[in-house]
């Protein structure tokens, strides 16, 4: 598995090369907020003109998926909504956390880029962040689909200073911990191949 950290600025994204980007909004952020925002105005206001429209609208576990057409550097963006705001909690954030990543599962992208869902520090504190994005990534992808990720983690320098060391750590845990499955893997083919 591979961290990276970079800024949620445009020309950061300009830099990056993944097969998707994910974007969270709040239900009741009009118009749409942070690196959210920015991409909206990238894309000439196609998300917002999608909540105009009622296709979406920002509530809790809601996800769109839709092509960038070449004006960003991703095969797809996936947006997925977190409810309201004055709801949003730890839980929460796991929750959502969660869901992006059994998204992604289903896609199967293996490659993204993504902001840590509402703003962490403030709405939800560092370590409850961590913890429930390291529990809802080990809950969604298979061990054997942990060493192969590649995950950009798009956060404001502030938070990237609190995040290289403990994401370190957890680039560490995990990929250990698919190393083992493969090795278990390996011994339990090995055994099988022996019996027969």
């Amino acid at each position: 598995m591979k961290v990276r950290l970079a800024q949620p600025r445009l020309e950061a994204l300009d830099e990056l090369q993944a097969g998707c980007l994910v974007l969270t909004c709040f239900a009741d952020d009009r118009p749409l907020r942070g690196l959210t925002g920015l991409v909206d105005w990238r894309l000439n206001g196609q998300l917002s003109r999608l909540m105009q429209r009622d296709f979406i609208d920002g509530h809790f576990h809601e996800a769109m998926l839709t092509p960038i057409g070449g004006r960003l550097p991703f095969d797809r963006l996936l947006l997925v909504g977190m409810g309201k705001r004055s709801e949003f909690n730890a839980q929460r954030f796991e929750d959502t956390c969660r869901f992006c990543f059994e998204t992604l599962v289903k896609l199967p992208t293996l490659d993204f880029a993504m902001c840590l869902p509402g703003r962490v520090g403030l709405d939800v504190g560092l370590r409850q962040a961590l913890a429930g994005w390291k529990r809802a990534m080990a809950d969604a992808f298979r061990p054997e689909h942990l060493a192969q990720l590649s995950i950009t983690i798009l956060e404001a320098s502030e938070v990237q200073r609190e995040l290289v060391e403990p994401m370190r750590v957890l680039e560490r845990e995990l990929t250990e911990q698919a190393e083992r499955f493969a090795a278990e893997q390996a011994r339990a083919a090995a055994y099988e191949q022996a019996q027969a």
